[in-house]
């Protein structure tokens, strides 16, 4: 493969990995769907020792999104990203900070994604996940004008 279908091939499956934080944090369940295959498989560790693993695409989407759609909002930045293309697929590394409200809590959370893609008619499709927290960090929220109050106080 030379450079510049290399280069273009691994800016399509880091589109795939920004598509599925759009959808997490747009609460886009239909955007989640079209990341992942229909014979995906994810295993997902939850800031717990058990995991949690999932088969089918659609199921793996609907997970997500049934959890996603607790977060009062949520956005998900990526930090660090790297891929390598081979003639089986694509594996990526990504490490991802996600800034979280769940309710009257703020949490700052470090992740890393361990992913398989596969190219198909649509793209580059996530075939295999490993989704693995790292840190946490909770804080209260406070209300704005409660927050602008303690500024104006400074």
């Amino acid at each position: 493969m030379d450079d510049a279908v290399l280069l273009n091939e691994r800016l399509r499956v880091r589109e795939t990995i920004e598509r599925y934080f759009f959808g997490v944090d747009a609460k886009d369940e239909e955007a989640l769907v079209r990341c992942f295959t229909d014979e995906a498989r994810a295993e997902h560790h939850r800031m717990t020792p058990e995991e949690s693993i999932i088969s089918g695409g659609l199921s793996i989407a609907k997970d997500v999104y049934s959890n996603c759609s607790q977060f009062t909002c949520s956005n998900h930045s990526v930090s660090n990203f790297v891929v390598d293309i081979n003639s089986d697929g694509a594996n990526a590394n990504t490490f991802a900070i996600a800034h979280v409200i769940l309710g009257t809590k703020a949490l700052l959370r470090g992740l890393r994604y361990q992913d398989h893609l596969i190219r198909d008619l649509d793209g580059w499709r996530i075939a295999r996940r490993i989704h693995t927290p790292l840190w946490q960090i909770e804080a209260d929220v406070l209300p704005p004008a409660f927050a602008q109050a303690l500024s104006d106080h400074k």
